[in-house]
């Protein structure tokens, strides 16, 4: 009996077998997506393979509804990777395809045919300095070789990475290979394209999660087929099905965006060293900033280190001042005198100037003045953001939105009064002290499609606003020339939060965000409002001074034993019941000692302990961390399939998270 084997998108470890439909030949549904009755509902699943088994009158299989497809999707380096992932990410082979080929992608049946002559690369070229040259020939002979190789290309803020990312994947498209550049944030999507249309025209195609369901399968057809050479976009990009990569690109690679959170719970660094394996192409992997653990590994040679000392044109590297808040405790402004008087300064020059707030909303806090009680979302333990016009309360994490309360639900007083500062209020104390200026805010609240970001870029781009205010999502990337002023107006909202990267991303948020400025003819200068202003981390981000931070840094983190000196997982245990989270997650520390004290001695166990935000979304979640070895620690992880935790319980293993939060 010929059968399907089908990898369903469920978080089950196994495939399941299903009859081929009625009208089509078992070899033709292979590799294609097929809808098929899986309980009570009607999934996408991956025909992987099909088989021929003993008949048996007692099995009683069903039989797939469609084939989706009319294409084969799954080839050799599909499943490879798929099978990949799911042994280093915990996860099912149907969650992986999934990941690799979007069950969302739907065709348009109308799909265009290959262009004969899609290859084109203007040839307008950009001078190069001596180093730029350098970074260009090392990568270029690695990519002559046709082996794999990984680089770090390490340069201060507009030292020209984006030049060298540019020469590398002309040199692999006029080797007849593919590219794949990812980029950190949907928002840098306009100004990477305008730059790359300038330089390979229509050659490429634009993946993110702003594009819908027909767009996706069209780029993934054409990707597959040759007709584009170039694929850019976000995380999910880096899955583009060339058929010979010679490069992928990863700009600002330090950022966490290139870790997936949900399962399975990926990391595109890890899939692109993955595929530059299998397809014998280059990956290279930029920052000004990059992660500890990727320096850690160019130092030791375990990947080639690249340096870009200098900005272009020998550039001087913006100056930063810092301002403590300490010092100002009855401040009455968001803005302190030094930073309103740059800010002036700045925009009578006709310059222009970033204002960095990585907290969005008006006020972080809704407070009652007389017992002190803070206003939290009701199905999160986190306090609710004051938002204004319309003016209400929000969760940033469930979406909970309510009007403001008139009584404290504590003690019933009416003295309820906002406390912090989100970007929205410091929009509002921007337009009260510059009447003039033109603003445009970009965070979380405003950015709400791709034509927020292009707004942006385009506005800021064409000198239509003066300041440019916003959260993280401005403080990489953007590159404009006119930009003499950045702002950062509290440095320290990620320097304390509970997790071992805090530090690092602090640093790297200061550093990046300063970078912003003086990349043009005028030079620049950058004001950081902190209250630490002697905390090792903004002293070297002060100084441009990466070396010296990490050197600092790696130590804290040997001390402790945290990557890079470790891996690492987190386990969640969520239930909506309190009590039952607590009992599972304790009765799972229990199993988990006991398999470790036989056969697992190396590795640490932390907890459990409440998350960051121990209730979110009416469900409570208790954390267990795992450290050691990665084999190791995967291994442990399976035997978590066979815990019986109690019922409503669930129970997530993210490998090598970004946070610990």
């Amino acid at each position: 009996m010929i059968v399907l084997d089908v990898a369903v998108p469920v978080p089950l470890n196994k495939t399941f077998h299903y009859l081929p439909p009625e009208y089509a030949n078992p070899e033709n549904v292979v590799g294609r997506r097929v809808k098929i009755p899986f309980g009570k509902r009607i999934l996408t699943g991956y025909a992987a393979a099909y088989l021929d088994i003993e008949k048996n009158s007692s099995l009683k299989l069903k039989q797939i509804i469609e084939v989706i497809d009319e294409e084969v999707l799954i080839n050799d380096e599909t499943r490879k990777l798929a099978d990949y992932m799911s042994k280093n990410y915990i996860c099912s082979l149907g969650e992986a395809y999934a990941s690799i080929i979007p069950v969302s992608m739907k065709s348009s049946k109308r799909i265009s045919k290959k262009t004969k002559d899609a290859f084109e690369i203007s040839d307008k070229r950009h001078v190069l300095n001596a180093c730029q040259r350098n970074a260009v020939s090392v990568i270029n002979a690695d990519l002559d070789k046709n082996s794999c190789s990984v680089f770090l290309v390490h340069g201060v803020t507009a030292s020209g990475k984006t030049e060298v990312y540019i020469n590398a994947m002309e040199y692999a498209l006029n080797q007849d290979k593919n590219a794949i550049t990812l980029i950190p944030e949907i928002s840098l999507t306009p100004q990477f394209l305008d730059v790359m249309t300038k330089r390979f025209g229509s050659n490429i195609g634009v993946w993110h999660s702003g594009i819908t369901n027909v767009e996706k399968y069209k780029l993934f057809h054409k990707a597959k087929t040759g007709e584009i050479k170039i694929m850019l976009g976000a995380r999910s990009a880096i899955f583009a099905p060339f058929k010979k990569l010679g490069v992928i690109i990863i700009d600002e690679e330090h950022e966490h965006t290139y870790k997936q959170e949900q399962k399975p719970s990926y990391d595109a660094r890890e899939i692109a060293k993955w595929r530059g394996k299998y397809h014998n192409a280059v990956v290279v992997l930029g920052s000004a900033t990059p992660s500890l653990e990727t320096y850690k590994d160019a130092l030791e040679n375990k990947i080639g280190l690249i340096e870009l000392r200098e900005r272009v044109d020998k550039k001087e590297l913006p100056e930063v001042k810092i301002i403590s808040l300490k010092e100002r405790l009855f401040k009455t402004s968001l803005l302190l005198p030094e930073t309103v008087d740059a800010i002036s300064k700045a925009l009578a020059r006709k310059e222009q100037i970033i204002v960095f707030l990585n907290r969005r909303g008006y006020s972080p806090a809704i407070m009652c003045k007389k017992c002190g009680s803070v206003y939290q979302c009701p199905k999160c333990s986190i306090s609710m953001v004051f938002h204004r016009n319309p003016d209400l309360a929000k969760c940033h994490y469930c979406g909970e939105t309510k009007y403001l309360p008139l009584t404290c639900s504590v003690c019933k007083s009416r003295e309820l009064a906002v406390f912090g500062t989100g970007t929205q209020k410091v929009e509002d104390e921007l337009k009260r002290l510059f009447k003039n200026a033109k603003i445009f805010r970009l965070d979380g609240d405003t950015a709400s499609n791709k034509k927020s970001y292009a707004n942006a870029y385009n506005g800021v781009k064409n000198e239509e606003y003066d300041i440019l205010l916003g959260t993280q999502m401005i403080a990489k990337g953007f590159d404009f020339p006119r930009v003499s002023l950045a702002c950062v107006i509290d440095a320290d909202t990620s320097l304390y939060l509970p997790g071992f990267k805090s530090v690092e991303r602090t640093f790297q948020l200061i550093t990046q965000v300063a970078g912003r400025s003086g990349r043009g003819n005028v030079k620049g200068s950058v004001i950081v409002q902190t209250n630490n202003p002697y905390h090792y981390a903004i002293e070297h981000a002060k100084n441009h001074d990466f070396l010296s931070f990490y050197n600092v840094e790696i130590e804290h983190r040997r001390k402790l034993l945290y990557p890079p000196f470790c891996n690492i997982a987190k386990i969640v245990v969520r239930n909506k019941n309190e009590q039952k989270v607590d009992e599972d997650s304790e009765n799972l520390l229990s199993y988990l000692k006991n398999l470790c004290n036989s056969y697992f001695i190396d590795l640490k166990l932390l907890g459990p302990v409440p998350a960051y935000i121990a209730k979110l979304n009416n469900t409570h979640r208790r954390h267990i961390i795992i450290k050691g070895e990665r084999e190791k620690i995967l291994h442990l992880a399976r035997f978590v399939e066979s815990f019986k935790q109690s019922f409503g319980s669930f129970i997530g293993i993210e490998i090598m998270p970004s946070e610990l939060l």
